[in-house]
């Protein structure tokens, strides 16, 4: 297949997508070039380079939307078997042993831990200070009896 047009292109993105999910195929935009990128994160609208620069349209492009380039490749070059055996050789984001969950439910699932800890440590923080505050108020009042 000459991979030329969006359609051809769609078909190996669904094909990809069935193991990443967060994985995408586009044409390049300065270059004739296919590009496998990955969503990683949240994307900044009219994000500004470093120092005030430019951005080159495709790496603009891909600021905005939020993904990473991992590959490059000439569209004469481009082998959907290949690319996909590559990227399952080099993913590190999912097991390929059999019956193994994707790694990045294991990423998720601490980060969801320390989110719910941080949470608890917050919640402990402010009773302890309510508490604190609470026992100076009744110091200072004479509310509270000594036992000196």
């Amino acid at each position: 297949m000459k991979w030329t047009t969006q359609a051809e292109l769609s078909t190996a993105q669904s094909y990809l997508r069935r193991d990443d999910p967060a994985i995408r195929l586009r044409f390049a935009i300065e270059t004739p070039d296919i590009l496998v990128e990955r969503k990683t994160f949240r994307g900044q609208v009219g994000s500004v380079a470093p120092d005030g620069l430019e951005w080159p349209v495709d790496s603009g492009r891909r600021r905005e939307e939020g993904h990473v380039l991992v590959a490059t490749i000439r569209r004469q070059a481009f082998d959907l078997r290949g690319l996909r055996d590559a990227l399952q050789e080099r993913d590190t984001w999912r097991k390929w042993e059999l019956r193994s969950a994707p790694r990045h439910y294991e990423i998720e699932d601490a980060e969801s831990r320390a989110k719910a800890q941080r949470k608890v440590s917050r919640h402990s923080d402010m009773y302890a200070k309510v508490g604190e505050g609470w026992d100076r108020y009744a110091w200072n009042s004479k509310s509270r009896v000594s036992m000196a």
